[in-house]
């Protein structure tokens, strides 16, 4: 209570007209702000001039990521409404994040933001389709369940291990994300389509070098080459983070699973009836049977996310 007690004291009424920009991307950052009410829009502007443009409901903080990086403003942000809250500079900034829970949330968020303002990579897969790789967005929880029938009853199953679709206190998990403790790639068949393919791993509390990893890929999108870029670009995220090994659980009939761990060199021993799991040491970057072009771009975007904020 007397951490909150000081931010409150800290901060400073804001009030801004429609149209209003906050904060201008380029400019040092000295404050963030807490809006209570009104619509805000953060706008990127890459550097081949291309935009990227969101617009976030009242509630949340915005300007934390050029505190957090002792860096410009990465973004733009303007008031699509008459807007009210709340204006902090450093000392705020740092109540905050001596309250553990708070900083991580900060953190957790500031990183999806930068995710969100990444470009994605272009792949072709065998035959010849191009899709977008990159890192997993919240809004890709509703991406993923977009296409009837694009995720099959049994593919599900063989991925969850359970009957019925992910619910939605699932899919929030699944694709709200750190990066760091858990790292989500997607592969999308548009900047704004659904979400076809997706590999994640999870850190182990107990032994940070390991990791359990799940992939699940469209019914379409199976028997070509999609859960090897996939998991190969888990591999690269995974080497840069300090994972070291990963594990799994699978399904004993889902020989797709099981050749696709074969190609890492996974081990495999019986867990239970009808399930298997697997280990498998993580291959260094050049090993990974992914086209050297690619995986230097996955290495790129995978540095930018893990280390943002070293």
């Amino acid at each position: 209570m007397k951490d909150l007690a000081t931010l409150a004291a800290n901060l400073e009424p804001l009030h801004a007209a429609a149209g209003e920009v906050l904060m201008r991307q380029g400019e040092r950052g000295l404050a963030f702000a807490i809006t209570a009410s009104g619509r805000v829009e953060i706008r990127h502007f890459g550097p081949n001039g291309q935009v990227a443009s969101v617009d976030l409901p009242p509630g949340l903080i915005v300007g934390e990521i050029a505190l957090l990086r002792h860096a410009p403003r990465t973004a733009t942000v303007i008031a699509k409404d008459d807007v009210c809250g709340y204006i902090g500079y450093g000392s705020a900034f740092d109540c905050m994040l001596a309250t553990p829970e708070i900083a991580k949330r900060i953190v957790r968020t500031a990183r999806q933001r930068l995710a969100a303002f990444i470009t994605p990579i272009s792949v072709r897969l065998k035959d010849g389709t191009e899709l977008l790789l990159r890192p997993a967005l919240p809004g890709d929880a509703e991406r993923f369940v977009e296409g009837d029938g694009a995720f099959s009853r049994e593919t599900l199953f063989k991925r969850f291990l359970s009957p019925g679709a992910p619910t939605d206190t699932r899919l929030a998990y699944l694709f709200e994300v750190d990066y760091v403790d858990h790292f989500v790639w997607v592969l999308a068949d548009s900047v704004d389509g659904p979400v076809v393919a997706d590999a994640r791993f999870i850190r182990e509390v107990d032994e940070p070098t390991s990791a359990e990893i799940a992939l699940t890929v469209a019914d379409a999108y199976q028997a070509r080459g999609v859960g090897t870029l996939v998991l190969g670009a888990l591999a690269v995220a995974a080497h840069i983070d300090g994972i070291e090994r990963f594990h799994a659980l699978v399904l004993s009939d889902n020989p797709a699973a099981r050749g696709l761990g074969d190609k890492f060199h996974a081990q495999w021993q019986v867990k239970e009836p009808g399930v298997v799991t697997t280990a498998m040491e993580i291959p260094a970057p050049d090993d990974v049977p992914v086209e050297p072009h690619v995986r230097r771009q996955i290495q790129h975007v995978a540095r930018q996310i893990v280390h943002a904020f070293d």
